[in-house]
């Protein structure tokens, strides 16, 4: 009889632990299904975030069509990278390093003949840069929600677990020079690489100034190589949402500089990506090389 009780407290308190376990992993997707097509999906964002006198579109990453110029095949996937400077710049002042992840990015892709809207959830950017103390995540939910919804037609709902710490899965690399040098030497370094290619640069610094507010030197580049990505994408189209890759150069409340990015390894953990090792190990590769030829002498 006692074997039998241990047994079930045993049990009881693995459920407990169990919950515990669940509560500290989040929702990190959101997702809509679109009742239209794909091209009229895309075509109904793009309106809607250009109605938005507070939204700027940045760019737009056509992945599908970058694939083909490898003679790659991907199924039709855009990327459209938006922001309001303002919003974005308070989140940036409570966490400097929040600037990989801003602007704001939706992912457009077609999965098995559905067309979806997929974007990063609040509670993935509030967990990975600790964003307790930012007062306006609430109304970039709303707004997020309600142009994702409308695009699509459908409800925006939670999509994936994912168990999150502070500025987990980021490396960064502290530069030998000032900010500027450092920036200067980073592009050149992708320019001369003939396998790259920029498809943006984003100085977050200038757009708070702009918006009349306060931040120390941060600037983000946007870019890849279809070539590599694509395979990854065809094991799991949400992990475009996250190409091309970015490098963030920062210089921090100490005056060093430094180059940031995300670890190829934590967004295959996070996407269950198991397939395309070699191709993220050069991803990997790339970026540390990138990274520490350009802060170093």
């Amino acid at each position: 009889m006692n074997t039998l009780l241990k047994f079930y407290v045993f049990i009881f308190f693995c459920g407990i632990l169990n919950g515990f376990a669940q509560e500290k992993q989040n929702d990190h997707l959101m997702i809509s299904e679109s009742q239209y097509s794909f091209e009229n999906t895309v075509s109904r964002l793009e309106s809607l975030l250009k109605q938005n006198q507070a939204l700027s579109i940045f760019t737009k990453i056509e992945h599908s069509e970058n694939a083909k110029k490898t003679n790659l095949e991907l199924a039709e996937t855009s990327v459209l990278i938006f922001g309001n400077p303002k919003q974005g710049t308070l989140l940036m002042q409570c966490d400097q390093l929040a600037g990989i992840d801003l602007p704001l990015k939706m992912l457009i892709f077609n999965e098995d003949g559905q067309n979806i809207i997929a974007y990063n959830s609040i509670n993935y950017l509030k967990k990975r840069y600790e964003l307790k103390e930012a007062k306006n995540l609430s109304q970039i939910n709303k707004g997020l929600q309600n142009i994702a919804s409308k695009a699509s037609g459908s409800k925006v709902k939670k999509s994936g677990k994912f168990k999150l710490n502070k500025h987990q899965g980021i490396i960064s690399e502290i530069s030998e020079f000032d900010f500027k040098t450092t920036y200067d030497r980073l592009v050149t370094a992708i320019e001369e690489n003939p396998n790259l290619n920029i498809f943006a640069e984003i100085d977050h610094f200038e757009n708070a100034e702009k918006a009349g507010m306060g931040l120390r030197p941060t600037r983000l580049i946007i870019f890849g190589n279809p070539k590599i990505g694509t395979p990854v994408m065809q094991e799991n189209a949400k992990i475009a949402l996250e190409f091309p890759v970015k490098f963030l150069v920062w210089r921090d409340e100490a005056g060093i500089v430094k180059i940031s990015y995300n670890d190829p390894a934590f967004l295959a953990e996070r996407f269950n990506l198991n397939k395309n090792i070699p191709q993220l190990e050069t991803m990997k590769d790339v970026l540390e090389n990138l990274s520490k030829n350009a802060s170093k002498n």
